[in-house]
């Protein structure tokens, strides 16, 4: 994600002070609580795509989740003393190849199993980070009102 995106987002939303104890600062003054913020959202919007078979979206979207987690390693090297970096290496490039790949095979089934692989990770990451209290699930329903998921005709 850009800086200014990230910037502007904390700056709205004020959500610079809600950095947790023992993470240390980006730059932009953006913690890992934000960009996560901003992953959750990406993580959403990447079921509501696929689960539509907008393959274009969904694509897009993944491609989101991938840049957060590279802004998270650049921006939050470690948290807690937790490396960041090597954990997502470990625990979510597999499931996001996964992912990409039911995408590119405009498989739903595929997609619908990979995407709860990716699911899994995160809520094991979030263990790994002694914050297993923080479980994120497949979105039952869009929050995003103002956003249709469905494929664009042509």
């Amino acid at each position: 994600m850009k800086k200014t995106g990230l910037t502007m987002l904390a700056l709205v939303l004020g959500l610079a002070p809600l950095r947790a104890v023992g993470e240390s600062a980006a730059p932009l003054g953006v913690g890992l609580a934000e960009i996560m913020l901003f992953t959750q959202m990406r993580h959403a919007k990447l079921w509501l795509a696929g689960s539509a078979r907008n393959w274009e979206l969904a694509d897009y979207e993944i491609d989101e989740l991938k840049e957060g987690f590279e802004d998270a390693v650049k921006h939050v090297p470690t948290y807690d003393g937790i490396p960041v970096g090597p954990m997502i290496q470990s625990m979510m490039t597999g499931p996001i190849g996964q992912v990409e790949a039911a995408i590119k095979a405009r498989d739903s089934g595929k997609f619908t199993a990979s995407f709860h692989m990716l699911t899994a990770a995160c809520n094991s990451c979030h263990a790994a980070a002694n914050r297993a209290f923080i479980v994120i699930k497949r979105p039952g329903t869009s929050v995003f009102p103002n956003q249709s998921f469905a494929p664009r005709r042509k």
